[in-house]
């Protein structure tokens, strides 16, 4: 199941507060204690662009620094990501962040996934446009999914849309 909570973590905050200002935005940041350090996994995304490995680094020497002196001795070992084409959802958050971007839900409702564009998000459902429910193959030009119905989502990627129908 999804959470809806990711907002309310002050580590993905914290970053967000430090990395919006390069246009971009935190998907996820997780941090682990270990025994021997701390493990930080940072995912982020850019609204109007693909995050590139220049984004990557940017991010990583903008964090690093500033967590390696928080945790004092402990070694951190920090990864900065993208989301990449089929990123699995873990917050409700991310369907506000894909938004126009295609996406597969597994609808309880359905016991189907669920295949379409993300056109709209309200705090208790998505709108997906474009939307084909994979065991029937029916078409739908939109389909409002609440929350509580959705079990699993993830980004999806259509190579037709992306080709336009050019050939090789």
């Amino acid at each position: 199941m999804l959470s809806n909570d990711i907002r309310e973590n002050a580590l993905f905050n914290e970053i967000e507060s430090l990395i919006s200002p390069m246009g971009l935005k935190v998907v996820d940041a997780v941090k682990n204690d270990l025994p021997s350090g701390c493990q930080m996994t940072v995912t982020i995304y850019s609204d109007d662009r693909e995050v590139n490995t220049d984004d990557l680094a940017e991010v990583y020497n903008v964090i690093y620094p500033r967590y390696q002196l928080i945790l004092g001795q402990r070694d951190l070992n920090l990864e900065v990501s993208s989301p990449g084409l089929t990123r699995n959802f873990k917050d409700y958050y991310e369907f506000t962040l894909f938004k126009g971007k295609v996406c597969k839900v597994y609808s309880t409702t359905y016991s189907s996934w669920i295949e379409g564009v993300i056109d709209n998000v309200d705090n208790s459902s998505v709108l997906l446009g474009k939307a084909v429910i994979q065991d029937t193959e029916e078409a739908l030009d939109e389909l409002k999914l609440s929350f509580s119905e959705i079990q699993k989502a993830k980004l999806s990627y259509r190579w037709e849309e992306e080709n336009n129908g050019k050939s090789n």
